[in-house]
């Protein structure tokens, strides 16, 4: 790391020279082609924005000179990324809104120059500009239309949910299944209820009865949950936070096989961290969205010239420190043009790119996908530039029959090099029914082909959301967003079985996989007492996956207790019928083999 006092010493005189190219050397590539962040050009960087030179380490950075155009030299200190990513500089102070920020870096070799995307060169220099705040007027977007709103339980009619006896403070809502999973070595269903008169994520076995439910009662919702890998472990992942206007403000939680918070990642810079999003990559960094209003002229695509647009920005964090490794602006890359999004208006920010997807590549670049461009790209993470552009206005690609698609999401590229998404088709609507679909891209041609499409029967049209994942047997399960829906299909596209919420509830996205939960609270336990000493338990245990056996017991104190009845587990909850004098009772939770996972507290009957 170099010291804070060596950067700001180099910083007094201003911005520095360039050295002048000696005979022999190549000339320097373009300051575009710069491995550097923020990107060279980009023009709405954070005015708290970290400088970073991914392919160098602080030993290879001498000096750094950081002159905003408004605000002066800036002092900072350079610092090491984790990883061996690179070195970043931060400044001591924020820069100033709508201002041009002139970066250059005294460098210890022409090594250093080459590994930064400019051959030779013992100096680098760059520039970017500072977003400028959008008119005050401009607060939420009218143009989202890509995400359903907060469940905060004020619906004229509530949608139904589930009560137990034994955990009444849970109210996860009823799921409604059609046809039967016949091979349920695909594992849980994992579904993210939001909309409902209880937000929360949501596990539920093949058969679509409750496994676990983390009741969100603070007015939030969760979005993406799913099963992800981290440390080598599987884990649960999902947002957490406030929605507004198809987009969200909060963060994103990884818990252990016990429900525990392990981490929490945060967005950098300031922004906010995005539902849209949360990818874990093999190098344990996380991927996330985030939405940030910005001033900007709209003019070009029928808007304000003092207008206001949604900055779709992808980040990559290190989830152990929080540190921010890489970051990419929509602005500056794709134009305003691109959009299907409609005509922009003067009362909220124009939400022309709508960012739902990141995906790391086998070679280090991402998959994005965006919504209201009807588009899906290839981005260089060394210089952030487009490689390829999958649909919209100006594809790459010419596509094949059946391949069009319209306000997509979820877009994944596989081992077999074919690429699926979700195919919304609606708001506003382009086709008769919602579709997942499988592609094949030819890089020599080209061209992109459709392999096959997957269609809910009966047929749905989701306005919003979904997503398509193919499991390890070659199945494909399907969350049908918005549609309230998901389901699996066979490897050819019929459709095995599904289920539904009714009412209001929606899943932004919907997964299946194994998982093994132990909870470290107890079993719950609920008893109602009937005629002549008969009583009715009730048993169950939020989250506990291995549960097949419930036995009850009973006895003169909550220290000497002995086994009255058993049941098999019923589901959720099971119910225990007995007959008994004894004034305490408790329930002991046992594994097929007959041994004990956990016990609850004694209660009185």
């Amino acid at each position: 790391m170099v010291a804070a006092g060596v950067v700001a010493a180099a910083l007094a005189g201003g911005v520095i020279a360039l050295l002048e190219s000696t005979g022999g050397r190549a000339p320097p590539r373009g300051p575009s082609s710069l491995v550097v962040l923020p990107f060279p050009g980009t023009p709405a960087a954070s005015p708290r924005t970290q400088i970073t030179f991914p392919a160098l380490a602080p030993a290879q950075v001498r000096a750094v000179a950081v002159d905003g155009s408004r605000s002066g030299a800036h002092a900072g200190r350079l610092t090491a990324l984790v990883g061996g990513r690179g070195t970043a500089f931060s400044s001591e102070r924020p820069f100033a809104p709508g201002e041009r920020v002139s970066v250059a870096a005294r460098l210890s070799s022409p090594a250093a120059g080459t590994a930064s995307g400019a051959p030779n060169a013992t100096e680098l220099r760059f520039s970017f500009t500072v977003a400028a705040p959008p008119p005050s007027a401009t607060t939420s977007s009218k143009n989202a239309g890509a995400t359903a709103q907060s469940g905060s339980g004020n619906q004229a009619k509530q949608p139904p949910t589930q009560s137990f006896h034994s955990q009444p403070n849970l109210r996860p809502p009823v799921v409604e299944m059609s046809g039967r999973d016949p091979d349920r070595s695909s594992g849980d269903i994992f579904v993210d209820a939001h909309s409902a008169p209880q937000n929360g994520p949501m596990i539920l076995d093949s058969d679509g009865r409750l496994v676990w439910f983390d009741p969100l009662d603070d007015g939030s919702s969760a979005f993406n949950f799913r099963v992800q890998t981290y440390a080598g472990r599987p884990v649960l992942t999902f947002w957490k936070g406030q929605v507004s206007s198809g987009h969200g403000a909060g963060e994103d939680l990884i818990l252990n096989r016990s429900y525990q918070t392990l981490a929490t990642v945060h967005a950098s810079e300031g922004y906010q961290s995005d539902l849209h999003e949360f990818q874990i990559t093999p190098e344990d960094t996380a991927l996330i969205t985030a939405y940030q209003p910005v001033k900007a002229d709209l003019s070009s695509v029928g808007g304000p010239q003092d207008g206001a647009v949604f900055d779709c920005i992808a980040q990559e964090i290190d989830i152990g420190t929080d540190q921010l490794l890489w970051e990419w602006h929509a602005l500056g890359h794709v134009p305003l043009s691109a959009s299907y999004a409609g005509k922009p208006t003067a009362d909220a920010p124009y939400d022309y790119f709508h960012m739902n997807s990141i995906e790391q590549l086998p070679d280090g670049n991402l998959l994005i996908s965006a919504r209201n461009t009807w588009a899906v790209y290839e981005i260089d993470r060394d210089t952030g530039k487009i490689v390829w552009t999958l649909g919209g206005k100006e594809s790459s690609f010419t596509l094949g029959s059946g391949v069009r698609f319209e306000w997509q999401h979820d877009a994944r590229l596989h081992p077999d090099g074919t690429i699926t998404l979700f195919d919304d088709a609606a708001s506003p609507q382009e086709e008769s029914q919602s579709r997942a679909i499988q592609l094949k891209l030819d890089m020599s041609s080209r061209r992109a082909s459709l392999v096959r499409s997957y269609t809910h029967t009966p047929p749905l049209l989701a306005g919003s959301q979904g997503n398509m994942q193919v499991l390890s047997n070659a199945n494909v399960f399907v969350g049908w967003g918005a549609a309230s829906s998901f389901s699996e299909h066979a490897p050819g596209g019929t459709q095995m079985f599904g289920g539904s919420f009714p009412g209001t509830v929606q899943s932004y996205r919907a997964y299946r996989s194994p998982w093994s939960g132990q909870p470290t609270q107890p079993p719950a336990i609920s008893v109602t007492p009937g005629g002549a000493g008969a009583l009715t338990a009730y048993a169950s245990w939020n989250g506990a996956t291995n549960v097949t056996r419930w036995e009850l017991l009973s006895g003169p104190s909550p220290t000497k207790l002995s086994p009255l009845a058993m049941s098999s587990s019923t589901g959720f909850e099971t119910m225990i019928l007995a007959t008994t004098s004894q004034p305490y009772l408790a329930v002991r939770a046992l594994t097929s083999s007959g041994r004990t996972l956990g016990t609850s507290a004694a209660v009185s009957r």
